[in-house]
């Protein structure tokens, strides 16, 4: 496997700024790693949020809890979400993602000429 097969995998596959790291590129595999852990955390705070609203929901509604009470609760809080942010951050990073690929196997095909 050559170097730029390697890279891609690394870069596509681990995280954003793992081949730059193993191509000893360290400044620039730190910036790509940092660009892809902000909108991570935008996902996850957003996810997690969402998730405690629920779960305290269930445990204020008492009575009996049931899979059709949490799925309505579940679809209630779905359809009160600004997705607006959660959709801006999964597309950052994506693209985050895609440049960090290329620009990893451009990096590699630099160094094997």
């Amino acid at each position: 496997m050559n170097n730029v097969v390697k890279a891609a995998l690394l870069a596509a596959f681990l995280f954003p700024g793992a081949a730059h790291w193993w191509l000893k590129k360290y400044l620039v595999g730190a910036i790509f790693a940092i660009l892809a852990v902000v909108p991570l955390y935008v996902i996850m705070d957003t996810t997690m949020t969402q998730t405690q609203l629920i779960i305290d929901k269930v445990l204020q509604s008492g009575g009996q809890i049931d899979l059709l009470s949490i799925h309505a609760l579940v679809t209630q809080q779905m359809a009160s979400l600004d997705t607006q942010d959660v959709y801006h951050a999964t597309v950052m990073l994506l693209c985050v993602w895609l440049v960090n690929v290329l620009d990893a196997m451009r990096l590699a095909r630099k160094r094997e000429h």
